[in-house]
């Protein structure tokens, strides 16, 4: 899997992705609407205010609680308030250790972020993370995993469904190709045959 030119960090350990206050969509939406400034030869990422409205509508929440999503990722150090010239308040996209973040491209990003819901990217990072780990080889994750890395609970399958949606989706845009294995008459496995960091052209 080679990295992609303009590709954008992304959270990938559960210290973030299990965290009930991370959003990971509006994360996404940072980094994608992230722009580059190079100071003293040291290059930083940084976004300018998003109104609580933006960010409700994307949510589909209250602006309360978007206000609070934002102010959440400045709490856990993903972000920093920073002042550019001129005195406009900003914030600067702190970058993540390579053990704690995965790249994606940004036409990958922004496509997921139109498109899909919440968890998606989490889930997305998840897989492709197990995939490169198994060496590019198909593997066997289980719903106990998917759902402890974006933090929802794991003793009931009634919630099986976003887990599911979302590989449904992640499939029809061509990142993941994944099927069930029935490995008794009442149980199946889901194994994920292939994780990609490209958009199929077609979507």
């Amino acid at each position: 899997m080679n990295i992609q030119s303009n590709s954008r960090q992304v959270p990938s350990i559960e210290t973030y992705t299990a965290d009930k206050q991370f959003n990971d969509l509006l994360y996404g939406l940072i980094q994608e609407r992230s722009y580059v400034e190079i100071i003293n030869g040291v290059t930083y990422r940084y976004i300018d205010p998003l109104s609580q409205q933006e960010i409700a509508d994307l949510l589909d929440t209250t602006r309360q609680t978007a206000g609070k999503r934002f102010k959440h990722l400045v709490e856990l150090g993903l972000l920093e308030e920073d002042i550019a010239k001129g005195g406009r308040k900003r914030y600067k996209i702190n970058t993540l250790e390579s053990n704690v973040a995965s790249l994606i491209p940004f036409e990958t990003l922004r496509k997921i972020n139109v498109s899909l819901s919440r968890y998606a990217i989490s889930i997305y990072v998840y897989l492709m993370n197990r995939f490169i780990a198994n060496g590019e080889e198909p593997f066997y994750p289980t719903m106990k995993q998917m759902k402890m890395f974006i933090g929802i609970a794991y003793s009931t399958t009634s919630n099986n469904y976003i887990i599911t949606d979302i590989l449904h989706i992640l499939s029809l845009i061509g990142l993941v190709e994944w099927d069930y294995d029935q490995i008794e008459d009442d149980k199946t496995l889901i194994r994920i045959d292939d994780v990609s960091n490209t958009i199929k052209k077609e979507c």
